[in-house]
């Protein structure tokens, strides 16, 4: 199957891969689902962000840029603070994410024939 952009996808299969491992690491991480769980209140920055999560900012980018990296967040906008810096604005992205270990090749027509079935949705599947 040909290589799909999945940033504006509702939902996302994931076959055992690179990329469903990396989601998987990042969702284990337990500051990374409290950044989840706050960006789902509003939209925020980092420092925003690390003030109400009492992180240091470094601990904030590793676990921002590996959100962005598994697609879980994205920049909404980006705003220009007092003293002339972009601040980036994150927001979560809204999907629906299933993993699916151990299928081969023709399991995966069948998922993807169940869901089309069941939902009218966009798609994306990864792990080919």
């Amino acid at each position: 199957m040909p290589e799909e952009d999945c940033s504006d996808k509702n939902l996302e299969i994931l076959f055992l891969s690179e990329d469903s491992r990396k989601l998987v690491q990042t969702l284990s991480n337990t500051n990374s689902l409290k950044i989840l769980k706050l960006l789902e209140t509003k939209d925020m920055s980092a420092g925003e962000l690390a003030e109400k999560l009492s992180l240091g900012l470094s601990t904030l980018k590793y676990n921002l840029d590996s959100l962005l990296d598994a697609d879980m967040i994205r920049v909404s906008e980006v705003k220009w603070s007092q003293r002339g810096r972009k601040i980036k604005i994150y927001e979560p992205v809204e999907k629906i994410i299933v993993l699916v270990p151990g299928c081969r090749n023709s399991c995966k027509e069948e998922i993807l024939g169940i869901f089309l079935k069941n939902t009218q949705g966009n798609f994306c599947i990864d792990g080919d």
